[in-house]
């Protein structure tokens, strides 16, 4: 299993770095252009060190000397900078197409329904985890060739002055890939079991902060704070083993290059001591060579040391990668709802032997259709179904059997975005955003004033907006903030008036109203329903009853009557 998900992660992997293609090819580009920058100064000052010190020679550099070594810098510089930008534009299409990507698959696959996926490992898997993946596609990609291609220019270089040099490169190049691979088994380790301790502490800071309320009045604060304490301490120690494999990994890279370099140096000596003559092509080597050769000694193992300490930013991205292959996995069967130009009218909903969520949540198969204008009452003691029956025909549970038709078609509820926007659904708490009325009313869509007190009289909320300060432009805090049940859930009716449905699902509207209120609501929906609307209600007021011309019975243990 973690044979198949590391090949899918590195085929994300790869399916990522095209999105960057363009910018990557540049990069490799100004990378050549930089190497051939530093062998022209490295060929620029070996030649004037021959002359002043081998050649005794007291004449100065001519002008044109000065000119190519000055050149070659400010070349280098500028490519070094060029490339720089093009990796963290390249960084950031590619990770603003992962999110896209990863928040697509979440909304169409409805992630919800998976316990095993939750909201916090969703929100580090979009922002800390994806960030961290800015190095990778920066820096790692276009380092892949040119750790290849730049040692390969710098080998073409020294050959044209000596074979023995570039024969020692070749042969010592193989340590440090062969250590990268070896330190990178347990870097690898270290950097998912570092994710998974992310992951552990906002999994558990959010399902404390989530019953608050409840450890405290179970006095539980400190205890609580002391396993977040725990937790944090383990993240802390799993972060720095991840620092520690990589200041090793760097350590021991330069130290291997080192002693390649000083290879060179050993035999450059040796030779100019006299103690053997092997390596030339023919003539002498004279000091200038030497130079050249050991100046470029260094660059050859630059672009492989560059790639050793990017290493660990393969390693984290494979890990990133491998938690966006789970939640790649977590897929149902997709299907879309017929339409054509626009939404496709309601005609009629019908549910064949319809169970909803789980086995043990509702017993019944339920079998029931519906048209414009219809009333159904859901009835029921507690524990009956009523809200779990709600919940998946609204798409917040998966079906567990049956079928569901919308105008003949089958549909899967939990797993239709068309669905969700023919539907008006307000649970027994209703759903209340941190930000102002308006906004908690206009959901992302444009609505004027005079649309939205239409709206707000109707579920009878006007006169409340009115007196809250500033208005619809009032913001609401956390969980409806310091408006009463009633009031948020008055809000809530009139959001769901704002947007007409086409269907309607109200589990318990009237609960938190007085009897004068909960009547002129009732009148509110009959005109929904003469307009068209259909309308599907869990309710425990015997004084509702008349209003519906539908009625199905739950209970815990039966069918639906």
């Amino acid at each position: 299993m973690r044979t198949s998900t590391a090949a899918k992660s590195q085929t994300l992997l790869h399916h990522l770095s095209r999105e960057a293609k363009g910018e990557n090819l540049l990069a490799v580009i100004l990378g050549l252009v930089q190497v051939s920058m530093v062998i022209l100064f490295a060929y620029q000052v070996s030649q004037i060190l021959n002359q002043v010190v081998y050649e005794s020679s007291s004449e100065r550099a001519d002008a044109i000397t000065w000119f190519w070594l000055a050149l070659a810098l400010l070349i280098r510089t500028l490519a070094a900078n060029w490339q720089n930008r093009l990796g963290n534009r390249a960084s950031i299409k590619i990770r603003r197409h992962l999110r896209k990507e990863v928040l697509t698959h979440c909304f169409r696959l409805n992630v919800a329904l998976f316990p095993q996926f939750n909201v916090a490992e969703l929100s580090n898997l979009l922002t800390t985890e994806i960030n961290s993946l800015r190095e990778y596609f920066a820096d790692f990609v276009p380092q892949k060739q040119l750790s290849v291609l730049m040692p390969i220019t710098v080998i073409i270089a020294s050959a044209q002055i000596n074979w023995l040099v570039p024969l020692i490169l070749a042969l010592t190049a193989p340590l440090i890939p062969l250590f990268m691979i070896l330190a990178g088994r347990e870097a690898a380790v270290a950097s998912r079991q570092n994710l998974e301790q992310l992951n552990r502490l906002g999994n558990l800071l959010a399902d404390r902060l989530k019953n608050l309320q409840a450890i405290k009045l179970a006095g539980s604060t400190e205890i609580e704070a002391d396993c977040l304490e725990k937790q944090s301490d383990t993240y802390r120690h799993s972060t720095m083993k991840v620092l520690r494999m990589a200041f090793l990994s760097g350590t021991l890279l330069e130290f291997f290059s080192a002693i390649s370099v000083a290879l060179v140096a050993v035999y450059l000596g040796l030779y100019f001591l006299d103690k053997y003559e092997v390596g030339h092509w023919g003539g002498d080597l004279d000091l200038g060579d030497g130079v050249f050769l050991l100046m470029l000694a260094p660059e050859f193992y630059l672009p492989l040391r560059r790639m050793g300490s990017l290493y660990h930013a393969k390693i984290d991205a494979i890990s990133v990668a491998e938690h966006v292959v789970r939640l790649q996995d977590l897929s149902l069967d997709l299907t879309e709802m017929p339409h054509s130009n626009g939404p496709e009218p309601l005609k009629n909903l019908t549910l064949n032997h319809f169970q909803a969520g789980t086995e043990n949540a509702l017993h019944q198969s339920l079998s029931i259709s519906l048209k414009p204008g219809d009333r159904l009452l859901l009835n029921g003691p507690s524990g009956s179904g009523k809200t779990t029956l709600l919940d998946s025909l609204a798409g917040l549970r998966p079906l567990y059997s049956g079928q569901m038709l919308l105008n003949g078609f089958p549909l899967l509820p939990h797993q239709n975005k068309q669905w969700w926007s023919t539907l008006g659904y307000m649970a027994q708490k209703p759903e209340l955003f941190y930000a102002s009325v308006r906004t908690n009313l206009c959901l992302g869509q444009n609505f004027d004033d005079t649309q939205l007190f239409a709206a707000l009289r109707e579920a009878r909320a006007e006169t409340l907006i009115q007196t809250l300060p500033g208005g619809l432009d009032y913001e609401i805090s956390d969980s409806g903030g310091y408006l009463s049940g009633g009031q948020a859930q008055r809000i809530a009716l009139a959001r769901i008036f704002l947007h007409q449905p086409s269907l309607l699902l109200l589990d318990e509207p009237t609960a938190n109203l007085d009897p004068e209120t909960a009547t002129e609501f009732m009148h509110q929906l009959e005109a929904y329903c003469q307009s068209g609307g259909i309308l599907i209600m869990a309710s425990h007021r015997p004084t509702d009853r008349s209003f519906f011309n539908h009625e199905l019975t739950l209970n815990p243990q039966g069918r639906g009557q």
